[in-house]
């Protein structure tokens, strides 16, 4: 695209060199699940590229024009970001000199229904609650404001690529200064455009193509948790490397003395440049590595907080994830989702035995998150264990009834509460609902057929164990309990058999009784 555009050799070659080394372009490479970035950008240069030759090339005008239109297609299919490409249309339209007629405006036009589409399209599949919160927590002047911060702060990190991270997070409620004031800058940058360089057309050309692809990322419809990200740079940033290859390209060319050095230097840039990106990109390694890097550069960060106490508490490191926890909601003025930070400080107090501790944060976790359905079923579990069987049956019928009629876990842990209250029919009855929703769901099978088997009910406790085995045969308790079964049912070559598997599969048996069964299969 920009041989096409410039037919300048160095500028090309610097130009694509930024592209490749800059360091804000690791995120959209190294994150897997943004693959999504380089697709549509790749679909999105071939777009321009043909567009280009349809410009410029009479022979098979038609044909490059279709070529551009169906990879535009392509494009928004794979991100909603690409929407904008019409408006660069109308900026390779100016930098071809082709004035705006309405033969040139009707040519954008499948373009543009394309993008109305594709951009409803994403709008509805990005309203979230999270969207709405922002809507409400900034107003219209302060989100306006936050698109000029997101010009600013890009702008600033195109040349100081570093102190770099996964997550930025919007400023607390008050804190909204350094917003202004990135604001006023990116005015004052745009006054500095049209004042001074309205006549220069490669400035012109690479300031609006940086504006207008940055454009639906900039924070005035809310989407994430973030105010910036450096992935939303990926095709913005071109702009400016058109801007910077040309430039250099220029002062490279003037022959003057010393006008080597405008070569050298940027060579040097690039290879800090290099160097930075390969670091950068280690930092992606795993969970922990990523989200040590964010709080590096912002150690209140309650987001990468509450990620790294998740983290470590799948990696069953409690005592560090309720430290990082802790400190999350400590901070979760900065965080409009920080029920997640007091559901995983729930977890990490109740699966240290903490279970007191882990109710007050389930509670605190609904209350910021009403209908959070992890809140109250996990506290309902909470109750559970304290042995509060009355308010733990109310959590699981809570959600039963109001939040999720057809969540199989809380049927089978309310099962578990009337159990344990005595009321073994009741139990019965949801252990039996849960199947009904979830038959390959084995534990309720398992609870049920105890249940029989303690009521003698030996036929159907065996049907139970069965088909509990067959959805997971590696259980050595179930096992067991069917060797209980067998005994109980004179079957005694069976009852040995799974007893001899449950004791393979670590299960504690008593020696007397395989001994005993042997006795008895002979």
């Amino acid at each position: 695209l920009m041989w096409l555009l410039t037919k300048k050799t160095n500028a090309t070659l610097l130009a694509t060199a930024l592209f490749a080394l800059h360091p804000m372009r690791v995120e959209s490479v190294v994150w897997a699940a943004e693959r999504k970035d380089v697709l549509y950008a790749f679909f999105f240069l071939l777009s321009l590229v043909w567009y280009v030759h349809f410009l410029v090339k009479e022979p098979g005008k038609v044909r490059n024009y279709l070529l551009s239109l169906f990879f535009f297609i392509l494009s928004v299919l794979s991100k909603g970001q690409a929407v904008v490409l019409p408006l660069t249309l109308f900026l390779l339209d100016y930098w071809y000199r082709r004035d705006l007629t309405l033969k040139t405006i009707l040519n954008k036009i499948p373009y543009i229904l394309v993008s109305l589409l594709s951009g409803i399209l994403a709008i509805t599949a990005q309203q979230t609650s999270l969207t709405e919160q922002r809507l409400m927590a900034h107003s219209f002047t302060e989100r306006i404001a936050i698109a000029g911060f997101n010009i600013t702060a890009y702008l600033y990190k195109l040349v100081y690529p570093f102190n770099l991270s996964c997550f930025y997070k919007y400023p607390a409620p008050g804190g909204m200064v350094w917003v202004y004031a990135g604001a006023l800058a990116a005015v004052a940058a745009i006054v500095i455009v049209v004042v001074y360089f309205r006549r220069n057309r490669t400035v012109l050309f690479g300031s609006l193509f940086f504006m207008f692809t940055l454009s639906i990322v900039t924070q005035i419809l809310p989407v994430g948790n973030a105010i910036i990200a450096d992935r939303y740079t990926y095709i913005p940033y071109i702009g400016l490397f058109f801007i910077t290859g040309l430039l250099l390209d220029k002062a490279i060319s003037s022959r003057k003395k010393g006008s080597a050095l405008y070569l050298w230097i940027p060579v040097a840039i690039l290879a800090v440049f290099a160097v930075k990106s390969y670091a950068q990109s280690a930092t992606w390694h795993d969970n922990v590595s990523l989200w040590q890097n964010a709080l590096r550069h912002d150690p209140d960060n309650s987001i990468a907080l509450t990620n790294l106490g998740h983290q470590y508490i799948e990696d069953e490191d409690y005592p560090t994830a309720i430290q990082l926890l802790t400190r999350a909601v400590e901070n979760e003025a900065t965080n409009a989702e920080s029920f997640h930070s007091y559901q995983n400080l729930a977890v990490a107090y109740s699966r240290t035995g903490r279970q007191r501790e882990a109710i007050m944060n389930y509670t605190a976790a609904y209350a910021r998150r009403p209908g959070y359905v992890d809140a109250i079923f996990g506290r309902g579990l909470a109750y559970t264990e304290t042995g509060r069987l009355d308010s733990a049956v109310a959590d699981f019928t809570l959600i039963l009834t109001k939040l999720d009629s057809l969540h199989t876990r809380s049927y089978y842990s309310r099962g578990i509460a009337y159990n344990k209250m005595g009321r073994p029919d009741l139990a019965v009855a949801d252990y039996s609902a849960a199947i009904r929703i979830d038959p390959g769901y084995g534990d309720p099978y398992v609870n049920r057929g105890n249940i029989c088997f303690g009521r003698n009910m030996f036929d159907a406790a065996l049907a139970d164990y069965n088909r509990a085995l067959k959805i997971n045969p590696g259980d050595g308790n179930t096992y067991k309990n069917r060797s209980f079964v067998f005994f109980r049912m004179n079957r005694y070559r069976e009852a040995l058999d799974d007893a001899l598997r449950a004791r393979d599969l670590k299960m504690e048996i008593p020696r007397n009784y395989i001994s005993d069964l042997q006795k008895a299969a002979k």
